[in-house]
């Protein structure tokens, strides 16, 4: 028998009066249009264990949509109001049709990479119902070598990529057992541990606010450096300095997704030889699988391309209830320089510049400062506009911690995670990578118009880390000192 929601009074289905979202977190409501929705997504591929019954996958279905109480915030909606446009307010809503929110498909055979990067590519273009809450999962079967896939999309107002990623993996288990998993959105009693944000769309807390005065006195402390550049040192960059390219284009509503994983020990090699962060590779990793597509195009511009690198700024307790807690900074990809080592030199120089700048700021400026920024952004994603100016950045390149250990579903091995991310209209290519488990799995989400070979971009990074990896580990004296 499958479960149905009971049916609530109104009085006892919206419990809570309606609670205004933080300005960041209400940008991704504001800025969202149909060709630019703006979720982001989780895809876990889990292996079925030997001696699976045929109907696991019904039950993990059944499982998912068991739940009678949903914890935040997969229990909240849109409330109506008059300012919902300008001001958007969340509220609970215990009346929720799971059986809606938690889809069960098939792929065709063979249920190959290609299948599924179909269907995935489908589904995250379309748009979330704003009547509902902000989420869906779809359980698919069907993968080749008895596997199965869980995709599921959380509206990004509600989530960052940290918060999204801890969402969907704390609920798995860290051994193969029965009862060693539960939904996602269930209501748990136990209380979440130190390292895992608690779910509440709130703002940053009390100690961290800035009043609307310390906001205006920190704003020229914040964003004046980034025009007083000295000329003997690398400045951090600021956003609308990325060239004019093909990335930027207008984005339309259909979506291309290809995945890649690394094997994370190979990269912290070449980090240590380097004299590099992890995240320096991987972005120059990506710098050069880009700047090879281009090439190939004949659309590679002369200067070097710009990435908006998005930073935690989650610092314990204060803010670790916000939706989104998240700093932007810029780093020049080296994309015009055709050595490797070359190429992530200027990566790390550019990122030590931007980081050492955001980091000079006190915790409760650093958001302060990551909107006085994206605000001439912002303004250009309203306009509908954006795509006839100079970018603010030619792509997005995120990298998200994630869990180091194997994790489980009753008997089924999660074999990787890859994230899928958001495009915002002019930017029509984000590279986002979680590692898991001693990898680094990167998914890449582009503008199907605009980017019509996306998996070769994938296919390119796993050559450009062969290359890298040959450049600095083979080469004598290959440390990037200077």
């Amino acid at each position: 028998m499958q479960w149905r929601p009971v049916p609530l009074t109104p009085r006892t289905a919206m419990s809570r009066s309606p609670k205004r979202l933080p300005p960041m977190d209400a940008s991704f409501l504001q800025i969202e249009t149909r060709e630019a929705p703006t979720h982001v997504a989780s895809l876990q591929i889990f292996c079925l264990p030997d001696d699976a019954p045929r109907d696991f996958v019904q039950r993990v279905v059944r499982t998912l949509r068991a739940p009678t109480a949903l914890a935040r915030p997969w229990n909240l909606k849109l409330a109506k109001s008059r300012l919902s446009r300008v001001a958007p307010a969340v509220v609970e809503d215990h009346n929720i049709d799971l059986d809606y929110h938690v889809r069960h498909s098939a792929l065709p055979h063979p249920g190959g990479e290609r299948e599924l990067g179909e269907l995935i590519s489908h589904l995250h273009g379309q748009l979330l119902d704003r009547s509902r809450p902000l989420w869906t999962c779809h359980v698919i079967e069907g993968l080749e070598g008895g596997r199965f896939a869980l995709y599921c999309k959380v509206h990004h107002a509600l989530v960052d990529g940290i918060r999204a990623m801890k969402l969907m993996t704390r609920c798995l288990g860290t051994a193969a057992g029965p009862g060693n998993w539960h939904a996602p959105w269930a209501a748990q009693d136990a209380q979440p541990d130190a390292t895992t944000p608690p779910t509440s769309p709130s703002a940053a807390g009390d100690d961290d606010k800035l009043s609307a005065a310390d906001w205006m006195r920190t704003i020229p402390r914040a964003v004046g450096p980034l025009f007083r550049r000295a000329p003997d040192r690398e400045p951090a960059l600021r956003p609308f300095e990325a060239p004019h390219s093909v990335l930027n284009g207008p984005v339309t509503a259909a979506r291309r997704v290809a995945t890649q994983r690394f094997d994370l020990g190979r990269v912290k090699a070449v980090a240590r030889k380097a004299n590099a962060s992890v995240n320096d590779v991987f972005l120059a990793v990506c710098g050069s699988a880009v700047r090879r597509h281009l090439l190939e195009s004949g659309t590679l511009p002369e200067d070097s391309l710009i990435t908006g690198v998005p930073v935690s700024l989650r610092d314990g307790a204060s803010n670790a209830d916000a939706a989104n807690a998240v700093g932007f900074v810029w780093a020049r990809l080296g994309t015009d320089y055709a050595d490797p080592i070359e190429r992530l030199r200027v990566v790390r120089n550019s990122m030590r510049a931007s980081k050492a700048h955001l980091n000079s700021l006190p915790p409760g400026a650093r958001i302060a400062y990551t909107m006085a920024t994206m605000m001439p952004s912002i303004g250009l994603l309203l306009s509908g506009m954006g795509p006839r100016f100079r970018p603010p950045m030619n792509l997005v390149i995120s990298n998200v911690p994630g869990p180091d250990k194997p994790l489980w579903l009753e008997g089924a091995r999660m074999e990787a995670m890859y994230p899928v991310s958001v495009l915002l209209q002019g930017l029509g290519l984000n590279i986002t990578c979680v590692s898991y488990a001693g990898q680094l799995a990167v998914g890449f989400t582009g503008c199907r118009d605009g980017i019509p070979h996306l998996q070769r971009i994938a296919v390119y990074a796993a050559d450009a880390l062969d290359e890298l990896e040959a450049a600095v580990l083979g080469a004598t004296g290959s440390r990037i000192d200077s």
